[in-house]
């Protein structure tokens, strides 16, 4: 049965017991005594109806037991009726196999890890009956004075062994899921059909987020506590006691929608320095080497690749080691439309580490390989810094266009365990330092881990299970 089949039935138990409450109490003669008479009946015969129907789903014969207990006190009255619907609603959580149908609506590769560990502990949980729906995505820009859209949607998931649905064959009214997970708050990427505020009218919605926050600026504040998804997702999951705090503190609804298990999206990266991934094809270059991975933020001109010849001559000249560049994966296409002056820059960027003979290029969807192969990572402001912290290894802030992030101080994930700079000199002298073996933060990385990221520990996916299982029961049914 159905999750929200059997709450529907506890519901209509519950209201029952609320009328018999009103009958025992009613004088005889009182005007709607005939009537919540009548209603009972109906009521009962449909759960007689529901329960038989679904008779394969009982785990026992209490609840029908129950049920003719009802109907045979229900003209009487007393308190033997209402204690035959007590008995009902307790049973039926105990005594009818149900299990919760949950959607995943998923739709660039590179966010798909935000909710693949939820989406693999309910495929393996009995409790639950989960389905991936790949849904496109939408980004919208301005050329020759008109907007165009442009429609990004790709089977990523097959090569995974991840079983979909395509959207077009997926209709939410007819499924009646009862929950649905999203990893993509922003409607304006999203068509219609799938915005948060849409999906959440029709069933719980749960906010998987795509990306961790470690620090406060001038956006985040928007991005984390007041896009429309926060005010009508059913559970805003929290990756951190210090954001969930942040949370409580400044959105709409005092954060009562809140729930802090952890980020999913960190599951797959906290075995992986134990667990290791195969080299990939292409990338023998590294072996022997000091390995440092870049990540580029996708807006050039505030980004650390203003500093790129500088660091393209280091590595050239320092054959002893090598880099994997990973851009932000928007980097070529809003590059492209926004900012065609840099456009051939970027591709000449791209052309020459790709000829290099200790470079590459990484623009796959997942990037636990350039975690796992590097030694160091150098870095804008960007997610994957305190995601790196995971891999306890050393790492380095470049600040290019701090003065668009606009930093408050705040933050969730303390940033001293890495080393911070502005200043092209400092970058590559954190580069030699890391090519002498040089590790100046290793003990305060591993305190700050251990205490601002605490919950990343490979379980909060299969925690998240539990924990909405708990959450639904306690809604439904009364159950603590």
């Amino acid at each position: 049965m159905r999750y929200s089949r059997l709450a529907y039935l506890a519901k209509m138990c519950r209201t029952l017991l609320e009328a018999a409450e009103y009958l025992d109490c009613a004088e005889k003669d009182a005007p709607a005594r005939a009537e919540l008479l009548q209603n009972g009946r109906v009521m009962l015969g449909q759960l007689q109806t529901e329960l038989t129907r679904h008779r394969e789903d009982l785990r026992s014969d209490r609840p029908l037991e129950y049920l003719t207990a009802v109907e045979r006190a229900w003209e009487t009255g007393g308190k033997e009726r209402s204690e035959a619907l007590e008995k009902l609603i307790e049973c039926l959580p105990e005594d009818v196999h149900y299990q919760v149908r949950a959607v995943f609506f998923t739709g660039l590769g590179s966010t798909w890890d935000a909710m693949e560990s939820v989406w693999a502990a309910m495929r393996d949980d009995p409790r639950f009956d989960p389905v991936v729906v790949l849904i496109p995505i939408l980004r919208q820009h301005e050329r020759n004075g008109k907007t165009e859209e442009e429609v990004l949607y790709e089977d990523y998931l097959t090569p995974m062994g991840v079983p979909f649905r395509e959207y077009t064959q997926y209709s939410l009214e007819e499924d009646c899921p009862d929950l649905a997970f999203t990893n993509q708050p922003y409607e304006g990427s999203l068509r219609m059909d799938y915005w948060p505020e849409i999906i959440a009218g029709k069933t719980r919605l749960v906010y998987l987020p795509y990306y961790l926050s470690n620090v406060v600026e001038g956006m985040t504040r928007k991005a984390l506590c007041e896009e429309p998804i926060h005010r009508c997702a059913w559970r805003v999951i929290c990756s951190t006691e210090k954001e969930y705090r942040y949370y409580c503190r400044c959105a709409a609804n005092g954060g009562a929608n809140g729930l802090l298990a952890g980020l999913p999206k960190l599951d797959h990266l906290a075995g992986l320095r134990e667990r290791g991934v195969p080299l990939p094809p292409g990338w023998e270059c590294l072996e022997g080497k000091k390995v440092f991975l870049w990540n580029s933020w996708y807006i050039m001109n505030h980004s650390s690749l203003m500093k790129f010849e500088e660091i393209f001559r280091w590595f050239a000249e320092h054959l002893d080691c090598a880099l994997i560049w990973r851009p932000h994966p928007m980097t070529e296409t809003v590059t492209k439309l926004h900012y065609p002056k840099d456009y051939q820059n970027y591709l000449e960027y791209v052309r020459r580490v790709r000829e290099a003979p200790n470079m590459l290029l990484d623009q796959g969807i997942s990037y636990e390989a350039a975690f796992y192969y590097s030694h160091a990572l150098i870095s804008d402001y960007s997610s994957l810094l305190p995601q790196y912290l995971l891999m306890d290894r050393p790492a380095l802030w470049m600040k290019a266009g701090a003065e668009v992030w606009r930093f408050t101080g705040e933050e969730f994930i303390d940033s001293g365990w890495m080393e911070q700079t502005e200043e092209l000199s400092e970058t590559l002298e954190f580069l030699e330092q890391i090519r002498r073996g040089e590790d100046r933060k290793a003990e305060l990385r591993q305190t700050i881990r251990a205490r601002d990221m605490a919950w990343a520990d490979g379980h909060a996916g299969e925690r998240l299970c539990g924990v909405l299982w708990q959450e639904l029961q306690k809604e439904d049914f009364g159950i603590w």
